[in-house]
């Protein structure tokens, strides 16, 4: 199962409002007893930008999915990857 390889799953059927709420996330990092100053959200949608904005977590968007690269400006994410690969170059 995929879930053995993560500590903390949290799908839409664990919270009761979608993204862009900030729900999920919170969730999350209470679960793992993390301060948000040590969190991202990575996402290719506009409502993963604006979740992870609600709740105080940086956020990174990644060129993958439907959203335009102005599209995804438009929402000031703090970092924009061409693609997902290039993650692990800005995390420290």
């Amino acid at each position: 199962k995929i879930d053995s390889y993560f500590e903390a799953v949290i799908t839409a059927l664990d919270t009761k409002k979608p993204k862009p709420s900030p729900e999920a996330l919170l969730k999350c990092v209470d679960m793992l007893s993390l301060d948000k100053a040590d969190c991202i959200i990575v996402g290719d949608s506009i409502n993963d930008v604006r979740a992870g904005k609600a709740a105080g977590i940086r956020t990174v968007a990644v060129l993958s999915g439907i959203f335009s690269l102005q599209e995804l400006l438009k929402e000031n994410p703090n970092l924009i990857l061409q693609n997902i690969n290039y993650l692990p170059d800005f995390i420290e």
